[in-house]
């Protein structure tokens, strides 16, 4: 599988849902083995939003859930809470990140970053909901 074409394919559906939401976004997928794969920030996207995005993606790539999921787990006195102290704080709780599967397995997660967490968390599920 050509991982850097569905990345491509991945962060061009984020782009048109930005676009179509007039919300620019910074967009990250990252493989299994916490590699990026592509990075980018889309003009008018905070710049903080590119490094954001990239941790939610390697949180999804090497968790395997969605950030917006994952986050009730890692509360105080929740079994999951050390995890956001582990990696040099490279994982990250806010929605907006996806795992992504080809033919069942996980191979990637993707970052979205750049409005409120309800806006990236619409703008990545409307990019999936077809991919």
């Amino acid at each position: 599988m050509d991982l850097l074409a569905f990345a491509k394919n991945i962060a061009d559906r984020v782009e048109a849902q930005s676009a179509h939401a007039k919300v620019p976004v910074a967009v990250c997928v990252i493989d299994i083995h916490g590699n990026i794969i592509l990075k980018h920030r889309m003009s008018g996207a905070p710049t903080f939003s590119i490094d954001i995005s990239e941790r939610k993606a390697y949180t999804s790539a090497l968790v395997g859930l969605r950030t917006a999921e994952l986050s009730p787990l890692v509360q105080p006195g929740q079994a999951l809470f050390p995890l956001m102290g582990l990696s040099e704080g490279r994982y990250c709780s806010m929605g907006g990140g996806a795992p992504l599967t080809k033919e069942g397995q996980l191979v990637a997660g993707v970052g979205v970053s750049g409005g409120t967490v309800e806006q990236d968390v619409a703008i990545l599920e409307s990019a999936l909901r077809d991919a």
